[in-house]
């Protein structure tokens, strides 16, 4: 007993070698991608796919990692499933929340941070950058749209995109799946990943979606921003259900009128249309990738009416979902 409470309670402590992270990296050898997995059992937290300069796949730790850089980075960090934090010490106002379903983008000084597991399971994908690569990937747009960020990249400072993280839209989040489940190998597959990796770093910093989020840092209370999350989280996992703003609003602990001119700060659009939104590519899914027939994904996704379903899908999607079936030959 005495032992394990004594591997609880190291902090586990990640060096990034940005000579090492870049070895056969891609774009110009200045991006490169992670997914990690946290899985909890017997109140004991395991990590995959986090480099800890050693050979072991799974590592036990408590909720912190410390975390340093020999050189300055930029990370987008998407959290797929959990809530992670980041904290660089230095410049504790910093304090990153990025719960699940959402993402931002941090500048890592080379002092010391700490990355931040809540207690559950977790997955994340992140995309490492060299600060030089933004300007050539973006261009003027570098200079026009991120002046804090070349700022805090001149003088060292910390920095971060949104100080409340933004949701992943779903088509950056449908980027993100194809990164992950890559079907190529050999010079292809770097070919690939490199046009995946263009395309989702742009669509992130200039995409109609986020851009039209990110032009003014919404003004929320922690408490009322952390509730909304919880709602958005509700959506996702109950899409089979009536979604009523009344049940929605007690989730937040708000009223109705609140809830609703608090979620569209958030997420840019009315409850009902996020909840459309989200219904629409979750069947486009399970039609795609699972092979569902449509009255199974109508179904799924909380329409007992199948051509309702369609109406719906084709005013939000601009197609009906039977164009997603292969034609029978």
């Amino acid at each position: 007993m005495g032992e394990e409470k004594h591997i609880n309670s190291e902090l586990l402590r990640k060096e990034l070698r940005v000579g090492e992270l870049f070895k056969n990296g891609f774009i110009n050898n200045s991006v490169q991608f992670n997914e990690v997995e946290v899985t909890t059992k017997d109140n004991n937290s395991f990590i995959r796919g986090a480099d800890f300069s050693n050979l072991d796949l799974i590592h036990q730790f408590n909720s912190e990692i410390c975390v340093t850089s020999d050189k300055h980075l930029i990370k987008l960090h998407f959290s797929l499933e959990g809530t992670y934090c980041y904290q660089p010490l230095r410049h504790i106002k910093y304090l990153v929340q990025i719960p699940e379903n959402h993402c931002n983008m941090f500048y890592y000084p080379t002092t010391e941070g700490r990355d931040i597991f809540f207690k559950g399971n977790a997955k994340l994908f992140e995309i490492y950058v060299k600060p030089s690569l933004l300007q050539t990937l973006l261009g003027t747009e570098f200079e026009s749209s991120f002046e804090k960020l070349k700022a805090a990249i001149t003088n060292s400072n910390s920095f971060v995109l949104w100080d409340k993280s933004k949701f992943i839209p779903p088509q950056i989040r449908s980027k993100i799946n194809e990164i992950i489940q890559c079907p190529y190998k050999g010079e292809i597959r770097k070919t690939y990943l490199e046009s995946k990796l263009t395309v989702l770093m742009i669509d992130f910093l200039l995409g109609r979606q986020t851009s039209k989020l990110s032009k003014t840092n919404i003004k929320l209370l922690n408490s009322d921003y952390l509730a909304i999350v919880k709602v958005e989280a509700h959506i996702r996992n109950n899409l089979k259900e009536p979604l009523k703003i009344l049940d929605l609003a007690n989730i937040a602990g708000f009223n109705a009128t609140k809830l609703k001119r608090d979620f569209k700060k958030i997420y840019g659009v009315t409850v009902f249309k996020y909840i459309t939104a989200i219904r629409m590519e979750v069947a486009k899914s399970l039609i795609t990738q699972d092979g569902a027939t449509i009255a199974f994904a109508a179904y799924e996704v909380g329409y007992a009416n199948p051509q309702h379903f369609t109406t719906a899908f084709k005013r939000t999607m601009g197609y009906v979902p039977s164009e997603l079936k292969p034609a029978v030959q």
